[in-house]
């Protein structure tokens, strides 16, 4: 028999903090900086005019993962912060973007090879803007039902409309309906 899912509603007891596991982070953003520091070492010690094609370029592809990698450990999302005025964006080089509750808009859960969750807001200086994240971030799933319960505006495409339907009549069950005769 199915169990039904076990989500956290936030709105009694924020604020809520939501983030990638510290070790993960940190561990990736090791990782990625020892190739970083080995492909230079290679390069600067054993790679010259003399060596062949296909060491150089294998040298250079490796630097390059390993910057891509180390950069989007840095730069992506890192924590989601649910408080009583905002829901809080936050990374570890980038700024915070705090987002009003009335000010998100649109979320939008789409596949693009992955999944990915965009959320359009209207940003603190009246511009609009749209946050794409993957939706692989831990917990999304109850983290977008949080976001659909507390933002009054937002409009959602068809698809996640209805799982956060089902996701609001599993967690607090089917409303009476007072239309009936």
């Amino acid at each position: 028999m199915h169990r039904a899912p076990q989500l956290r509603v936030v709105r009694d007891s924020m604020p809520v903090r939501y983030r990638v596991h510290p070790l993960r982070r940190i561990f990736g953003i090791a990782l990625n900086t020892v190739v970083i520091i080995a492909a230079l070492n290679l390069l600067i010690t054993k790679v010259n005019l003399d060596s062949s094609t296909f060491i150089k370029i294998t040298t250079m592809a490796i630097l390059y993962i390993g910057m891509d990698s180390l950069l989007r450990h840095l730069t992506t999302l890192n924590e989601v912060i649910f408080t009583p005025e905002c829901l809080w964006l936050r990374f570890v080089l980038k700024k915070g973007i705090p987002i009003p509750w009335e000010n998100i808009k649109t979320m939008v859960l789409q596949k693009r090879i992955t999944y990915y969750v965009y959320i359009g807001y209207v940003d603190l200086n009246g511009k609009k803007q749209v946050y794409k994240t993957p939706a692989s971030f831990p917990k999304m799933i109850e983290i977008m039902f949080n976001i659909a319960d507390l933002a009054p505006n937002v409009v959602m495409n068809d698809e996640l409309k209805k799982m956060i339907d089902v996701l609001r009549e599993l967690t607090f069950g089917k409303e009476e309906k007072n239309d009936e005769v």
